[in-house]
């Protein structure tokens, strides 16, 4: 068992549903009572709030971050006799200003015994959802560093064959190449989770821009025989999306496309107020296998599906054009542009 932590707002935030349990908790008396809001009541309820619940509260959690308790039973024992400590302050407290007899010792045991147990539980629920929740971001993150560091060693591969085939044939194009892969590379480990940016998430004008670095290679490689298209709305400029995900796409339909000359359009619209944002080609299409689920052409569809599940919840949809061709996709709330 872990000893006891929650931060400043956390902590306020408990405090504060307490205060408005037990004031609720007063209020129902009083109506059911019929008795005036006078001074005494209303004082004897904050005293209650505050002798009862706030201070037992904070002095509990304060000695056991103090002295480090761990153990479950000894850390609730120092909320249960806070708590009763805390009653009998206020039964002599609401004595006074009601005219009534102080609560006996029994009583405040009996008392406190609900109240403690409820916000001890209560408190150990929320810390262990917690816990479950930064356990699952943490192997999101590593889920990502993982992915990204098998998405640059084979998006690299495929580039540097690329002006590999055009070093002894046009070498001043293929160093104007190697300048254009720097900056793709400088920008993928900019953007990247693995990266020292502090998130993934580019704008897609910035995309675009190394987007046309890296066609700019492929088109160097293929010639005539390859046609990259841009169709995008001026209005998704500013939508943020994963940094390198068009790249494979775009990759998968030029391996796998098996036609030339092979026509690639990528396009960025608004779609019933949703961002769709696709790769189509007019190629031979994705076999039968991969629509089903059962398969995937590549790794770098794996890892552009898998990147856009963690990284911005959004499913990556394949399909064959009714005319022929391939068409991935993928769809983007507006509320991000």
């Amino acid at each position: 068992m872990s000893v006891i932590y929650l931060q400043r707002s956390e902590q306020l935030m408990a405090l504060a549903i307490i205060a408005m349990v037990s004031l609720s908790i007063s209020l129902t008396d009083w109506v059911q009572r019929a008795l005036p809001l006078s001074p005494p009541i209303v004082f004897s309820s904050l005293a209650a709030v505050l002798f009862m619940y706030w201070l037992p509260m904070l002095v509990s959690y304060l000695l056991i971050r103090r002295v480090a308790i761990s153990h479950w039973f000894t850390q609730y024992g120092l909320l249960y006799l806070a708590i009763v400590a805390g009653t009998l302050v206020f039964g002599a407290l609401r004595a006074q200003l009601l005219g009534i007899r102080a609560l006996e010792i029994a009583e405040a045991l009996f008392i406190a015994l609900p109240w403690s147990s409820g916000i001890f539980v209560l408190t150990k629920f929320y810390l262990t959802q917690k816990h479950l929740k930064d356990e699952q971001l943490l192997r999101q993150q590593a889920e990502l560093r993982l992915l990204h560091s098998q998405l640059n060693p084979h998006f690299l591969f495929n580039s540097l064959n690329t002006i590999a085939a055009l070093t002894s044939s046009r070498p001043a194009q293929a160093e104007t190449l190697v300048h254009n892969l720097s900056a793709i590379l400088r920008y993928s480990l900019r953007h990247t989770i693995s990266g020292r940016s502090e998130s993934p998430a580019v704008n897609l004008s910035d995309e675009l821009l190394t987007l046309h670095k890296w066609c700019e290679i492929e088109q160097c490689r293929f010639g005539e025989s390859l046609q990259i298209e841009f169709k995008i709305d001026d209005a998704l400029l500013n939508l943020t999306l994963p940094a390198m995900v068009l790249q494979p796409l775009i990759e998968n339909a030029i391996k796998h496309g098996q036609k030339r000359p092979l026509c690639i359009t990528i396009r960025a619209h608004l779609e019933q107020g949703l961002a769709a944002i696709s790769v189509t080609d007019n190629g031979v299409g994705f076999p039968e296998s991969v629509l089903a689920g059962d398969a995937l052409t590549g790794l770098g569809l794996a890892i552009t599906r898998s990147r856009l599940k963690l990284e911005a919840n959004a499913e990556l949809t394949l399909s064959n054009l009714p005319n022929g061709g391939a068409k991935a996709q993928f769809v983007l709330e507006e509320s991000q542009c």
